[in-house]
């Protein structure tokens, strides 16, 4: 709910000054669901073999709005984000016969993003989007870790910012009124990804900054809906 509080802070003052500068100016509001996964990482090393977790996938809710600068056609301004969804740490070995379970750990990831494209065919009914955007992600790892006997809380967050490069491929429906119905699909890719460096402490409590950023997701697959004016 804080990126969709977000948007409607954003999005009110963007759709006035839209309008006050040119009713000729294109405006898009979408929203879709968006599938990603975090990363794979190393859980643990043992006897040089190195032990992975992976989170699941996870399905978002996505929110944006596009707007066309008043000056440079066919070149937009945009908001977005995605609220937050969790997947459960699918890790379930044993390490020298002390069993290590992770069922009940979930990995949360969303979102707030800013940046600008560029659609090709901005007049017709099939639009090519080209996006350069910022997104301000947030990743945490909450639950219980299981080892034998012993349960350890795990708790931690952190925002993580990089650039993404995001393609997008939409329709717009021909109707009498000024609001068009669109539809369309996107994927994007982050330009930065952050290397693990550390190992999950198994029994630990704190999890680095730079673990947590390590897993946020190498990619996103996403389809709309929304309309135009």
């Amino acid at each position: 709910m804080k990126i969709i509080n977000m948007l409607a802070v954003l999005v009110a003052p963007a759709s006035m000054l839209a309008q006050g500068t040119a009713s000729s100016l294109d405006l898009r509001f979408q929203i879709g669901v968006e599938l990603t996964r975090p990363c794979q990482s190393v859980f643990y090393r043992i006897d040089n073999h190195n032990l992975k977790a992976q989170p699941g996938y996870q399905y978002g809710l996505q929110a944006r709005m596009l707007g066309e600068l008043p000056i440079l056609d066919n070149f937009y301004y945009q908001f977005g984000g995605r609220v937050e969804t969790a997947s459960r740490l699918d890790y379930n070995p044993t390490i020298n016969a002390v069993q290590i379970n992770t069922r009940d750990v979930q990995v949360a990831y969303s979102y707030f993003s800013f940046g600008g494209g560029y659609l090709v065919g901005r007049s017709d009914a099939t639009s090519l989007g080209l996006h350069l955007e910022g997104r301000l992600e947030a990743i945490s790892i909450s639950g219980p870790l299981y080892a034998d006997y012993d349960q350890t809380n795990i708790d931690n967050s952190t925002s993580y910012m990089r650039p993404w490069f995001r393609v997008s491929l939409d329709y717009t429906f021909d109707t009498q009124g000024r609001a068009r119905p669109i539809i369309g699909v996107e994927g994007a890719y982050p330009l930065t990804n952050r290397e693990q460096r550390h190992y999950w402490s198994i029994g630990g409590e704190a999890q680095e900054k730079r673990l947590l950023e390590s897993i946020a997701p190498q990619g996103s697959v996403a389809a709309y809906i929304g309309f135009r004016l």
